[in-house]
């Protein structure tokens, strides 16, 4: 009848195909189309995220039981993964342009030598292309607080709420039967009223009266002090009482998507150019530092196709992608706050004990910039039983980075009696000569074979090996560094560790049985070996290492300019020297039977067992 088959009886992964019928009926609430990745089992949403963090921003998905972040996203075979190796998406958590998706597949298991890069999933779309008719599409959605209730600390009213999120598409012929066109834009705005309830010392505290007794306000403490919003809400004790204040929330976000395409005979070219611009104003614990969240993302896809007999097909694919996401602070004081750190233009943070962190964000203006260059070959062979798949891949990486996470300083009280006194515990931050920018460079190399060869009528076996390795990542002014002996008393200038890529050789196998011969009924299995090749996100974390950029904590620090000449201990985030390749072995055998009524049942088992994964420790911890 024309429609695709409910049973697999050719491969052995484990997969999905999101097609155009399902995009355009399910109901998705803000129209993010990686949401129908959760149709998939195995794929289950990363909750820990809060819609505004730089380093965990998107919907994070865990497929095959695997980490978040060693997903591959793809857009017509071009990288959409950033810095961090976050999923597709924006500073609004969100990934437009439904209207331009085709389709895309979720691939979860045992997949094929020709993906790679990373161990989880791979999440590839497809764009739409114009035909000879000229056709197009219009949209908006609307939403409101009409029928919202009041929060219960919404004393001040109920806050108000908009969002529109609207566009459309237009597509059609330049020249009939040869040259097509396809544009699209969608545009999501977003006002967004939220009642923020934190804690402030309460008035007898601010005159230096606690229930223990009169501790006074130091001098130095007093400026400080004055900036804390007075109480609105109950008391808590202890000097401390609720302070609710109202916030408005915006968010703008433009997503524009164009693509051409060419085809005569044997010979198809296409050119897609994305762009993707978000702006996202955001509260933190106090109203005097609120925050924007922004990301600027753009990908650029250019493919030619050629038959080059009536048994091959040669792809060559050329890409850019260039990721951007960053934030930028404010310190709306009421009166001028001297910086901790001298030359710094705003003031740090204030941690104490029973309160919230007190202060701009500590990561500050981060950016996050990351470009890649690619060019990818496939080959497609057909001979007699076997269908033979090679191809290669080279990426480049440029990795910018602006960090300067603990550069304001971080002063930390035990509680409120000590900060009135001005006594703190220690002070944390990046010295005013510390450098917290680095510009890695490395470069991603992949080649792969695979058959699949029809054994039987019946019988389909596949095989395939890929090697890829990446070229070390070095920042282009020397500033790297790592501690190969931990007992050493200083790091050691140069590469952060030694690269474990070089054996990274990944075979795939899997067979599919077709039981009875009719397409109905099918045993399948696989199994795969799967390396976390880029690990790019791991390396923000060593921006803070020294001699570039040491971050010392000083005990018994004077407030609020510490002495570093009195610095202590010099924190550092060293990566294993001797580190080895994170690597996953995945695996599935199941049955499919289709039924009635268009209806398929699958009945397997998926599984996966990880080595060397990548985690954070503590070295200095007590035993």
């Amino acid at each position: 009848d024309g429609r695709l088959p409910l049973v697999n009886t050719s491969s052995s992964e484990l997969s999905f195909l999101v097609g155009a019928d399902i995009i355009a009926t399910l109901p998705l609430n803000g129209r993010n189309y990686t949401e129908l990745a959760l149709l998939q089992p195995g794929v289950l949403a990363f909750p820990h995220r809060d819609g505004g963090s730089v380093v965990a921003h998107g919907l994070g998905m865990s497929v095959n039981g695997q980490d978040p972040r060693a997903n591959i996203y793809l857009i017509d075979g071009t990288l959409q993964n950033d810095f961090t190796n976050g999923p597709a998406g924006s500073a609004a958590g969100t990934a437009l342009g439904m209207e331009t998706v085709r389709e895309f597949r979720v691939e979860t298991n045992a997949y094929s030598a020709e993906f790679g890069r990373l161990a989880g999933g791979q999440i590839n779309v497809l764009t739409k292309s114009g035909a000879n008719r000229l056709s197009g599409s219009a949209f908006e959605y609307h939403r409101n607080d009409a029928l919202d209730a009041r929060n219960y600390f919404d004393a001040l009213g109920k806050p108000d709420f908009t969002r529109n999120q609207f566009g459309g598409t237009l597509g059609g012929p330049l020249i009939r039967n040869q040259l097509f066109f396809f544009a699209g834009y969608e545009a999501l705005i977003e006002r967004l009223g939220k009642t923020i309830s934190t804690i402030v010392p309460d008035d007898n505290a601010r005159l230096g009266i606690l229930p223990s007794g009169v501790v006074g306000v130091n001098a130095a403490v007093a400026p400080y002090l004055a900036e804390f919003p007075r109480a609105n809400g109950p008391a808590l004790g202890q000097g401390l009482a609720v302070y609710n204040f109202p916030f408005d929330q915006r968010l703008d976000e433009n997503y524009v998507q164009g693509r051409v395409d060419y085809g005569t005979g044997t010979r198809q070219a296409f050119a897609r150019y994305t762009f993707d611009d978000t702006e996202q104003f955001l509260p933190t614990d106090y109203p005097q530092f609120p925050r924007t969240f922004v990301s600027r993302n753009q990908f650029f896809t250019g493919e030619y196709r050629e038959v080059l007999s009536a048994a091959t097909l040669n792809t060559a694919r050329l890409s850019f992608s260039r990721t951007r996401i960053g934030q930028e602070v404010e310190a709306n004081t009421s009166q001028p706050l001297a910086p901790f750190v001298p030359g710094r233009t705003i003031m740090g943070d204030i941690d104490i004990g029973g309160l919230r962190r007190f202060g701009p964000q500590s990561s500050v203006d981060v950016r996050l910039v990351q470009n890649v260059f690619a060019f990818q070959n496939d080959l497609v062979h057909s001979r007699g039983r076997h269908l033979i798949k090679a191809g290669a891949l080279v990426e480049h990486y440029q990795d910018n980075m602006v960090n300067p996470t603990f550069s304001l300083g971080i002063y930390a009280f035990p509680n409120l009696s000590a900060f009135l006194r001005n006594v703190p515990n220690n002070f944390v931050g990046l010295t005013p000569e510390a450098q917290f920018d680095r510009y890695w460079r490395f470069t991603l190399f992949g080649f792969y074979v695979q058959d699949e060869y029809r054994l039987t009528p019946t019988l389909s076996v596949n095989g395939g090996l890929r090697y890829e390795f990446t070229t070390m990542p070095e920042d282009i002014y020397g500033r790297d560094s790592s501690l190969p002996d931990l007992t050493a008393s200083e790091p050691t200038v140069g590469p952060l560790y030694q690269n474990p890529t070089y054996t990274n050789i990944s075979p795939r196998m899997g067979a599919a049985w077709d039981v009875f011969g009719d397409g109905k009924t099918s045993v399948r299995g696989g199994y795969g070996l799967y390396f976390n090749t880029t690990n790019q996100q791991n390396l923000i974390v060593t921006v803070t290492n020294p001699p570039a950029t040491p971050r010392p904590v000083i005990v018994n620090p004077t407030f609020p300019t510490p002495d570093f000449s009195r610095a202590g201990a010099i924190s550092m985030r060293p990566v294993q020297f001797d580190i080895d390749s994170p690597r996953v072995h995945v695996f599935n055998v199941n049955l499919q039977r289709e039924l009635w009524w268009r209806t398929a049942l699958t009945v397997g088992y998926a599984g996966s067992r990880g080595r060397h994964l990548l985690r954070s420790g503590d070295v200095n911890t007590a035993r």
